[in-house]
C-alpha cells in the first residue's frame, strides 16, 4: 500500500497547549476519532471531498480531496507536472506557484534551503513556527506543516496564480499530457490545484496552520 496523506487546518493556540510531544497523536485522533455508534462512522464515511468537522472538535478540521481516496501520490503527481511546465510559464505566475506549491508537498529541487519530511534524523526535520512557547523546536514526522503566518503567505500567492490557472493549459497539454507519474489531464491537475488554493484559503481565513498527517 502506497502512502497516505491527512490534511488538516488547526487553531495554533489550541494546538500550542498541548505538550509537543503529543500533538501528532492529538491530531491523528481529532481526525480520526472513536465513533459513538455505527450510524456515525457510517456517516463519516460518505464524506468523499471538501471539510470534515468531527463531533466536539471545533479546533480542527480534515480536507478530503475529491478523487484521491486518500492517496498522498497524487500530490507528488501534481509537482511533477509543474516542473514539466514551469519554464514555459509566466514569471509572475510561476514565482506565484513556485512559492505556493512548495508551502504544500512540491519538492523544488532548487530550493537548496529546503527540508526533507521524511528525514531519518530528527534534527532534520522541519521545526513548527509558532510555537515560542516550547522548551525546543517542534519537529514532528508529517507530510506537511504550514504555521498561521506561512498559510497566509500561500493564501497570497494563490491569489495572483488562481485567475491565471488556464494559461497552464497550453504547457501541459505540450510537456506534461499522457506522460507517466502526471495526472491525467489538465482539468484534473486545475482542479487538485484549486482544491489546494482552497484548502489554503480557508485555513487563513481562519488564520489556521496547516498539518499533513502520514495516514
Amino acid at each position: 500500500m502506497g502512502l497516505d496523506i491527512t490534511v488538516l487546518m488547526a487553531d495554533w493556540e489550541h494546538l500550542a497547549r498541548i505538550p509537543p510531544d503529543d500533538r501528532v497523536n492529538v491530531l491523528g485522533d481529532a481526525a480520526c476519532p472513536d465513533f459513538c455508534c455505527e450510524a456515525c462512522e457510517d456517516a463519516d464515511y460518505a464524506v468523499t471531498g471538501g471539510w470534515v468537522w468531527q463531533r466536539q472538535v471545533s479546533w480542527c478540521a480534515e480536507y478530503r480531496f475529491h478523487g484521491t481516496t486518500g492517496s498522498y501520490g497524487w500530490h507528488p503527481r501534481l509537482g511533477n507536472a509543474w516542473e514539466d511546465v514551469r519554464t514555459s510559464v509566466a514569471p509572475e505566475l510561476r514565482d506565484a506557484l513556485d512559492h505556493f506549491l512548495r508551502g504544500l508537498f512540491w519538492d523544488d529541487p532548487d530550493d537548496v534551503t529546503g527540508t526533507d519530511p521524511t528525514a531519518a534524523a530528527e534534527e532534520e526535520l522541519p521545526a513548527a513556527r509558532g510555537f515560542p512557547e516550547d522548551p525546543a523546536p517542534w519537529r514532528p514526522r508529517v507530510l506537511l506543516l504550514s504555521a498561521p503566518d506561512e498559510v497566509s503567505e500561500l493564501v497570497r500567492s494563490w491569489q495572483v496564480a488562481a485567475p491565471r490557472l488556464e494559461e497552464l493549459r497550453g504547457p501541459f497539454e505540450a510537456e506534461a499530457a499522457g506522460w507517466a507519474g502526471r495526472p491525467a489531464g489538465f482539468d484534473a491537475a486545475a482542479a487538485l490545484l484549486r482544491e489546494w488554493g482552497d484548502v489554503a484559503t480557508e485555513a487563513g481565513a481562519r488564520r489556521w496552520g496547516l498539518v499533513g498527517l502520514p495516514f
